[in-house]
C-alpha cells in the first residue's frame, strides 16, 4: 500500500485553499492546517491543525519541524520577509515547496509568459508589505525563493481567483450593481484579462504538487475574457441592461476589474505540463447565478 504524503498547508482555510485541502484529503494524503486563526473550515478531525503566527518565527520554527514534508503549499506568503523565514525553516525538512504567486508580478500586457518576470534578477532597496505595493510585495518573495539553492520551489502565478465562495466579491461587484440598475465604471472595457475558477486554481496546485516541475508557472482559464463580455454575461443572467461609464464620478471610484488595457498571461508552459483550466465561458454564467 502507498505511503500517504505528508502535505503542510499554510492558510488554506477559504476560498480556494479549502477547495485544495478538500483534493488532497480525497486522494489520501495527510494534512496540516497551519494558521492564525479559528475559522471553521468543516474538515474538523480530518486535518492536523497548527495555530501559529506564520510571523512568529520561532513557534513556526517549532510548530513544523518535527517532521519532513512532502510538500508545502504556502497560501500567505505577501512578503520577503516571509519568504526568507520559509526558505530558512523549511528547507532542510520539505521536499517541495509550492508558493501561491499572482499574475500581479508582470505588468500590463497581452500573452505575458514567464520569462516577462526573472525573480532571479529582481533586485530591490526596500521590503514592500502587500498594503504598500502587493505586486511589488510578491515579486519580492519570488526573489527571495529563487536565490537559493537548498529547496525545490514552485511558484503559481494566479491571476483573479473567481467562484461562488469569493470572500473579495470582485465579480460579485459588478453584478450587485447591474441588478440594482447602478452605473459601473470601466476605463476600457475592451481590455482583455485572464481569469481562473476557484475549482481551478485548487485543481492546478493539487497537479503541480504531482509534478515534477519548479520555477515560476502561470495558471489560468484558457483565453482570457473581454470585460464587456462579463459585463454581457450578468446582463443575461439578471436580465437587465447596464449602464456602463468609462469615466469615474470619484477620483477613488472603485471598479475591480477597471483595467486600462489588456492583462493577460500566456499558458504554453502549464498546457505542456499537461494541465488545462475550463475555458471562463464553461463557467461564469453559473457563478455569476450563485451571487443573486
Amino acid at each position: 500500500m502507498k505511503k500517504a504524503r505528508q502535505i503542510l498547508v499554510i492558510g488554506g482555510n477559504r476560498f480556494f485553499g479549502k477547495r485544495l485541502i478538500e483534493k488532497l484529503l480525497k486522494q489520501g494524503d495527510q494534512v496540516t492546517v497551519l494558521n492564525r486563526g479559528h475559522l471553521d473550515d468543516g474538515f474538523g478531525d480530518r486535518v492536523t491543525r497548527i495555530n501559529c503566527d506564520r510571523d512568529d518565527i520561532e513557534k513556526l520554527k517549532k510548530s513544523v519541524q518535527h517532521k519532513t514534508w512532502d510538500i508545502v503549499y504556502d497560501q500567505v506568503c505577501f512578503d520577503a520577509h516571509q519568504a526568507q523565514a520559509a526558505c530558512d525553516i523549511f528547507s532542510s525538512i520539505t521536499k517541495k515547496y509550492i508558493f501561491t504567486s499572482t499574475q500581479s508580478v508582470y505588468p500590463y500586457g497581452q500573452n505575458l509568459s514567464e520569462s516577462v518576470f526573472n525573480p532571479q534578477k529582481h533586485k530591490y532597496d526596500k521590503i514592500l508589505s502587500r498594503d504598500e505595493n502587493y505586486g511589488e510585495a510578491k515579486r519580492q518573495c519570488e526573489a527571495v525563493f529563487f536565490n537559493q539553492n537548498n529547496m525545490p520551489v514552485t511558484a503559481v502565478r494566479l491571476p483573479m481567483v473567481v467562484g461562488p465562495d469569493d470572500y473579495t466579491e470582485r465579480l460579485k461587484f459588478y453584478v450587485d450593481k447591474i441588478k440594482n440598475g447602478e452605473s459601473v465604471y470601466f476605463p476600457n472595457i475592451e481590455s482583455q484579462i485572464s481569469l481562473i475558477h476557484s475549482d481551478d486554481a485548487a485543481e492546478g496546485l493539487l497537479f503541480l504538487g504531482h509534478s515534477d516541475f519548479t520555477g515560476p508557472v502561470n495558471l489560468a482559464s484558457v483565453n482570457p475574457i473581454r470585460l464587456k463580455d462579463i459585463v454581457s454575461a450578468i446582463e443575461n443572467t439578471v436580465d437587465k441592461k447596464a449602464v456602463v461609464r468609462s469615466e469615474p464620478n470619484s477620483a477613488d471610484e472603485k471598479s475591480p476589474y477597471g483595467l486600462p488595457e489588456d492583462w493577460f498571461m500566456n499558458l504554453s508552459l502549464v498546457s505542456s505540463l499537461g494541465f488545462t483550466a475550463k475555458p471562463i465561458s464553461g463557467w461564469i454564467s453559473s457563478v455569476i447565478r450563485s451571487y443573486l
